[in-house]
């Protein structure tokens, strides 16, 4: 599997998804194909797509699953090549052409895994070519459409409803701590999608218990650059009425948290920091903070994580657990199960047939990740999962373990504006 760009030391600061919702692009327009019947051959060739210096790990991480597929012979008569990771370098224009290229040129019949915050849909369903992945975009929100999310809809335009595993079991943990009514405050980018996802943020803490007293949408978004961070710092340490906060949260890029986190702590702000930074690579820089993840985290005895870490091992030993990493692979896994699933009932495999088959799929792998059930999954998470973790600088340790409700809390209107 080929690159098209070097990893760089970037690659190290992991943004997952959840920092980087405040960053979230459009997806690409135009460039829509004549509809077209794609047969897909033996040798079921796919190729990722995304930023590569941060989502690079979701290609280890396809490609472990697929080597298990092909020497079991998971889907008899058929093997797995994950042809290459394209770089869409965060822009929509970019993940446009590059879709293009690798279908066109690569022969790539899916795209797997995508790790795209701008999912060229316009292009890709007319195309007939189906993307899995985490659920990076809008583009797995849409009924019908040929994106498959292994979360379901999680970046649902204008939602009602919000759910809320993550902030109930930080609730749970820091009660069991004594504090009996945590405030947070969080910080997101000025985009109009972390303003977006920093309602919901706020609206899923309140309805699991905690006093929001501070919820701004004035980080300025990549690519911009911040060279002083002591107004961010200054605002949030002093949140809760003069006071600090019990818990900050910020949705800002990896390396921006980085630094307004030891600009808080060199502050005197001794508090909990949320982060949605899993990586060990990053344990030291977030010493002290709980970590959420969707699935059952890289430290659980489960038997799904288990087979996970033994696959990613055979490819590429002492990768260091990711999101990236943990997409890619689920993301690969979801694709497999659904060219099982196709193959059924259709003796010729097409990629229209494999579309078909995940649109009724639930896919699940028991304690680990999931149920996404579709076509519900696509109107948002029918369940959805979360685990907590604790960074000690040393390692992360399961906090909360892996839990799954379909409990839902209203989007409050109060927190619109950012």
């Amino acid at each position: 599997m080929g690159t098209r760009k070097k990893r760089g030391i970037g690659v190290a600061l992991i943004a997952v998804v959840a920092g980087l919702v405040g960053a979230l692009l459009t997806p690409a327009t135009g460039g829509a194909s004549a509809p077209r019947a794609v047969t897909v051959p033996k040798v079921i060739t796919t190729a990722g797509l995304g930023y590569l210096k941060n989502f690079g790990d979701a290609a280890t991480g396809t490609q472990a699953r697929y080597k298990r597929a092909n020497d079991t012979n998971e889907v008899k008569g058929y093997t797995f090549e994950l042809k290459e990771f394209a770089d869409d370098n965060n822009d929509p224009a970019t993940a446009l052409s590059e879709a293009r290229r690798v279908v066109s040129q690569d022969g790539a019949v899916a795209i797997v895994p995508d790790v795209s915050l701008a999912t060229p849909t316009d292009y890709l369903t007319p195309a007939q070519i189906p993307w899995f992945g985490p659920g990076y975009d809008t583009t797995y929100c849409k009924p019908g459409a040929w994106g498959f999310s292994v979360y379901g809809c999680i970046i649902l335009e204008n939602p009602k409803v919000v759910p809320a595993p993550n902030w109930e079991q930080l609730y749970k943990q820091l009660v069991s701590k004594g504090i009996k009514k945590p405030s947070v405050a969080m910080l997101s980018t000025d985009s109009n999608s972390g303003k977006t996802g920093l309602q919901g943020s706020a609206s899923a803490a309140t309805g699991a218990g905690f006093n929001v007293v501070y919820a701004k949408g004035i980080y300025p978004a990549p690519p911009a650059v911040v060279g002083d961070y002591s107004p961010y710092a200054q605002a949030l340490s002093t949140a809760n009425n003069g006071a600090a906060p019990d818990v900050v949260y910020t949705t800002i890029p990896a390396t921006s948290s980085i630094a307004l986190v030891n600009q808080m702590k060199s502050g005197g702000y001794t508090g909990t920091f949320l982060s949605p930074f899993y990586s060990p690579l990053l344990l030291k820089a977030f010493t002290g903070s709980y970590i959420f993840v969707q699935f059952a985290g890289f430290e659980s005895t489960s038997k799904g994580i288990q087979q996970m870490n033994k696959d990613v091992a055979a490819v590429k030993p002492n990768t260091p657990g990711s999101i990236a990493l943990a997409g890619g692979y689920f993301g690969a896994d979801f694709f497999i199960a659904a060219v099982k699933e196709a193959l059924k009932t259709n003796k010729t495999l097409t990629t229209a047939a494999i579309q078909k088959a995940a649109a009724k799929m639930t896919y699940q792998v028991p304690d680990t990740i999931g149920p996404t059930k579709y076509p519900a999954a696509y109107k948002g998470q029918f369940e959805a999962c979360s685990t907590l973790l604790y960074d000690d600088g040393n390692a992360f340790t399961i906090a909360q373990k892996f839990y799954c409700t379909n409990k839902k809390y209203p989007v409050l209107p109060k927190f619109a504006n950012g």
